[in-house]
């Protein structure tokens, strides 16, 4: 039996965004960088970018999904910037078990020397999420659709 699912829209979208800003920099935390993880990634990053007014981005293409299943995880690009000793925003809209968010922050830590790493998704699996984001707005046990994938249901 599949979980019910909840649909998200893009206003929602934009306030989940608006408050996961507000408690990155409620934290006192100040990205120098903010890395978004595709393809999901992308919307909150470009939103993040615009309330922190920054165009210091950069972007990870990471797979773990199909339909909704989720496999081993596949990184097919890393960014080529030099971000060692610099504080990282890494975002993803969903942590559902939290483990490309964990595995992609390993990879900043150990190979770009990023002096602090912190994590952010718009929405938490708290059924499932074995590994937290530092932030997130949302925790629920139902499968979410973004307003970004609604074609592809």
């Amino acid at each position: 039996m599949k979980a019910q699912a909840t649909s998200l829209s893009w206003k929602k979208i934009e306030e989940f965004t608006v408050k996961l800003a507000d408690t990155v920099r409620a934290s006192g935390f100040k990205p120098y960088c903010i890395v978004g993880i595709t393809v999901g990634g992308m919307f909150p990053l470009a939103l993040l970018a615009k309330e922190f007014a920054t165009k210091d981005v950069a972007v990870v293409s990471a797979r773990s999904y199909s339909a909704r299943r989720q496999g081993k995880l596949r990184i097919t690009a890393l960014p080529k910037i030099d971000l060692r000793g610099k504080d990282v925003l890494l975002v993803d809209e969903i942590a559902d078990r939290g483990t490309t968010l964990r595995h992609i922050s390993n990879i900043f830590v150990r190979q770009y020397k990023v002096h602090e790493l912190k994590t952010a998704a718009l929405v938490v699996n708290k059924k499932n999420c074995k590994h937290w984001p530092d932030y997130h707005v949302l925790e629920t046990d139902r499968w979410i659709v973004f307003p970004w994938d609604k074609n592809s249901q």
